[in-house]
């Protein structure tokens, strides 16, 4: 069992580390100011909530603390991203995705691309299948554990 409790934290360290250079290089150049958590809840709205969802839904799937949701709803609504409809509690304010906010996830999108096909031409993208397979089902896992 050591052996893989040892080949778990290797790989969990190395997704640590890939998320921080990932995080680090889109911020830098790719972003337009806007920091990578803002650009996760477009990405989010984006692929799991077409129109709109609560600030709470957000901070829950993210793990994230309300208030620091609420900070990063507040500067893409500033950027014309997202529109909040108010609520109370604020928590239950809904987050709705607005077509300037899908079409500011699509070109970041297109602006990582080469960075993307860069990792694509070192290695065979049947590896990148079966990596993103195993880490999306790690993820999923991780989304039901009973503590979450």
């Amino acid at each position: 069992m050591p052996e893989l409790r040892d080949t778990l934290y290797g790989l969990f360290v190395e997704i640590a580390i890939i998320e921080h250079l990932t995080r680090k290089r889109v911020e830098r150049h790719h972003m337009d100011g806007m920091e990578a958590g803002e650009f996760g809840i477009l990405g989010y709205l984006t692929r799991r909530h077409e129109q709109s969802d609560t600030q709470s839904s957000i901070a829950w799937s993210f793990q994230e603390d309300e208030a620091r949701v609420a900070a990063q709803v507040e500067q893409l609504a500033n950027r014309g991203h997202v529109e909040i409809i108010d609520a109370i509690p604020a928590a239950d304010r809904l987050v709705r995705l607005k077509d300037a906010g899908r079409r500011a996830h699509d070109a970041a999108l297109d602006r990582m691309a080469p960075d993307f096909m860069h990792i694509a031409s070192e290695i065979s993208a049947e590896d990148i299948a079966t990596t993103y397979r195993v880490v999306r089902d790690i993820r999923l896992v991780m989304d039901n554990l009973p503590d979450r």
